[in-house]
């Protein structure tokens, strides 16, 4: 007998800083660094709403199914996002996390809002319109 479906929204805002805040997030890596986000998430069947950052930081907003854990969604995340630009994408660029991360959960109603925030993030911090719970990458 085929097992009854799980009813879930689950939207997961995450956020977190290269080491030491420094400005590693240069053109070039966004480049190959969030279309390799994209994939990565497609991969491990995490559905991506938005990706994006400023230098020194990421904003990645996905959805995740009841059984993934948030923790390997972000540990996942970050470990194949650093080691993808250090030892694969030959830029010759070196891109390393901070430890930790931030992250808050959403309404589904909210996810326009906050990926409209999240592709517009060079301009928040350009103009310091920025959401304070929206960019705390730890506590």
């Amino acid at each position: 007998m085929p097992r009854a479906g799980v009813f879930h929204q689950l939207f997961y805002h995450f956020i977190w800083a290269t080491k030491n805040r420094e400005a590693l997030l240069t053109p070039t890596v966004e480049a190959r660094l969030f279309p390799y986000i994209g994939s990565k998430c497609k991969e491990l069947k995490y559905v991506l709403y938005a990706v994006n950052g400023a230098e020194n930081h990421i904003h990645v907003l996905i959805a995740l199914t009841p059984s993934m854990l948030v923790a390997d969604a972000a540990k996942n995340l970050k470990g194949a996002s650093s080691h993808y630009i250090n030892k694969v994408s030959g830029l010759g660029e070196t891109l390393y996390w901070q430890d930790g991360y931030g992250v808050v959960t959403i309404r589904k109603a909210e996810i326009p809002r906050v990926v409209e925030y999240i592709k517009n993030q060079k301009e928040h911090h350009r103009v310091r319109t920025l959401v304070d719970f929206l960019e705390r990458a730890e506590e």
